[in-house]
């Protein structure tokens, strides 16, 4: 009777640690990495969606000269390098002037 309350713990212990194992989400690191700049990883629209998808654009706030993104795309790891204004220019396309800018030309018209 011991030997199987001992089992039947055994069992219980290892699926819970098996089922444990598989709900955290893990994913394997891709096999191949890839090392791109900023020009070359624009071309590939595919890369740039998946930019868009993987990367938030807050590290813009940190101030640097650049900046190595790391983004996943069909199971390939492209690190990209880009300056901060080509990032700038990809997440800010169309930059709306600041409301004080328009202030000062209407006032010197």
């Amino acid at each position: 009777m011991k030997t199987l309350k001992f089992t039947l713990i055994a069992l219980i212990v290892a699926s819970t640690l098996i089922s444990a194992a598989n709900a955290d989400d893990f994913r394997e690191r891709p096999k191949k990495v890839a090392q791109l700049t900023f020009a070359n990883a624009v071309k590939n629209p595919g890369i740039v969606a998946a930019i868009f998808d993987q990367v938030d654009p807050k590290f813009l706030n940190r101030i640097e000269q650049l900046y190595v993104v790391e983004v996943t795309y069909n199971g390939i790891l492209y690190k990209i390098l880009g300056s901060r204004q080509s990032w700038l220019k990809l997440f800010r396309p169309d930059p709306v002037p600041l409301p004080y800018i328009r202030y000062q030309m209407k006032s010197e018209l």
